[in-house]
């Protein structure tokens, strides 16, 4: 009788507290839960018939959120103690009230309070622990908890964890309190920076609202490849570069820096003129004068750059006149990566 005494009076203690909590901020809401328990018990923890082994059992919560940062809730419970002997099995309750600190979007809470614990003896604790409301749809919640439980005046810690269910509800619907929860709703629903998610659920604060968005607000990109070329011309004979402030080297060496972990191989070729030889040996030049360029005037690194000389092997053009020996005397390279793009909405 006593202790039911208490729990009425510590609610009655915070009705004018919520009250004032509702008209300050918007009221968050209220649950009802019912849970299981697994309870490990302190050694030290004093029992005149026999030393407790761990417990199990059930239980029930009514908590009440009045901002969206501050709860507050009363448990009960049903446990079942073991004893070491085995003949001295105990069921016991245990009351209380809690404090609720949540300090994200996804429901993470942190928790504290006291607890009455009557086994035949009689044990009050304060508890500290995490838990967290997992949503499984708009009403209901996967609930999941792990607490510390100690005494102060017999110096023993006893450990819980909770997995139970609960289902959400608003507050009461007149006066001020009214008013208070009509605000809450309205600032859940607010979307700020406009991408269709609430804040709620917005994962990605400030997403430009021309994004396409998941369901926790964060943009989503799709991978585009995108790649450059580079082809010059020689003089016959030659591996000198005649343009190398050429638009198209610098578009070349843009990209590579823009891509920092890309690599490139420039191919060197010639015409059909001259011996096997000379013209492989020519084409490796060709290639090197191209790298020796990127590396020297654009800042590209060496061991990014590979060469390789293809002589006279792979012409573009096999006929014996002016116009394919000028296609064929030539540096060829190609460089392409994946890059991550915004999808539009």
């Amino acid at each position: 009788m006593k202790l039911n005494a208490i729990v009425k009076a510590a609610l009655l203690s915070l009705l004018p507290v919520s009250s004032l909590l509702a008209q300050e901020a918007p009221q968050y809401g209220a649950w009802v839960a019912g849970f299981g328990e697994y309870y490990k018990v302190d050694n030290d923890k004093p029992n005149a018939m026999d030393n407790f082994e761990d417990a199990s059992g059930f239980g029930a919560e009514l908590g009440f959120r009045f901002t969206p940062e501050w709860g507050a809730r009363l448990e009960w419970s049903r446990l079942n103690f073991d004893s070491e002997s085995g003949l001295n099995d105990r069921d016991g309750d245990r009351f209380g009230i809690d404090a609720l600190h949540y300090f994200d979007k996804k429901q993470t809470y942190l928790f504290a309070g006291f607890k009455h614990q009557n086994l035949g003896e009689n044990y009050r604790l304060v508890n500290f622990g995490l838990g967290r409301h997992w949503d499984l749809s708009q009403d209901w919640k996967l609930v999941t908890e792990a607490a510390a439980y100690y005494d102060f005046g017999q110096d023993f810690t006893d450990f819980g964890v909770k997995l139970g269910l609960a289902y959400t509800f608003g507050g009461n619907s007149s006066g001020s309190s009214a008013g208070a929860n009509s605000a809450a709703q309205t600032v859940a629903e607010v979307d700020s920076d406009g991408d269709g998610v609430n804040d709620s659920q917005d994962r990605c604060a400030n997403t430009p609202s021309t994004d396409r968005v998941d369901a926790f607000g964060c943009t989503v990109f799709d991978e585009k490849t995108v790649s450059s070329a580079l082809d010059m011309l020689f003089a016959h004979d030659s591996y000198k570069i005649a343009n190398p402030q050429s638009q198209q080297v610098k578009n070349f060496a843009d990209f590579m820096q823009q891509y920092p972990d890309t690599r490139v191989t420039i191919e060197g070729h010639t015409s059909l003129v001259g011996t096997e030889a000379y013209n492989q040996t020519l084409s490796e030049r060709r290639a090197d004068a191209v790298k020796r360029l990127l590396v020297e005037q654009y800042g590209i690194t060496a061991d990014r750059i590979q060469t390789v000389g293809y002589g006279e092997s792979r012409p573009l053009d096999n006929a014996d006149n002016e116009a394919a020996h000028k296609a064929n005397r030539r540096i060829h390279a190609q460089i392409s990566t994946t890059k991550k793009v915004k999808l539009n909405r």
